[in-house]
């Protein structure tokens, strides 16, 4: 009866994984990456429809000192639409906004 069970639990699996289909391996298409004692900036694009552009600069607030950061970034969902987040975060907080992109031809 155990020798059973595991048969089970093996042919379970089995149909699993024969029914996800095989996600094609991402790729970095472009990249660039910049960085000083004053900040950084980098930026790539991958060939899932991903991207990410992202620059610092360091900045004083009071007698504190930090990184002060502004970027976006781009992803296909999976329901097929594209959003592009973009960002700022400081001493106000990390502040994003979400837009969905049109499509070409829309």
């Amino acid at each position: 009866m155990y020798g059973f069970k595991i048969l089970l639990v093996a042919a379970a699996v089995a149909i699993v994984c024969a029914q996800e289909p095989a996600k094609p391996e991402v790729e970095v298409l472009t990249e660039t990456s910049f960085v000083d004692p004053k900040g950084y900036h980098f930026e790539f694009k991958t060939s899932d429809g991903t991207s990410r552009k992202e620059e610092a600069e360091l900045i004083t607030v009071g007698e504190y000192q930090g990184i002060g950061v502004k970027g976006s970034y781009s992803f296909v969902a999976p329901d097929g639409q594209e959003y592009l987040v973009e960002f700022t975060a400081d001493e106000k907080g990390y502040r994003p906004t979400l837009q969905l992109v049109p499509q070409h031809g829309q």
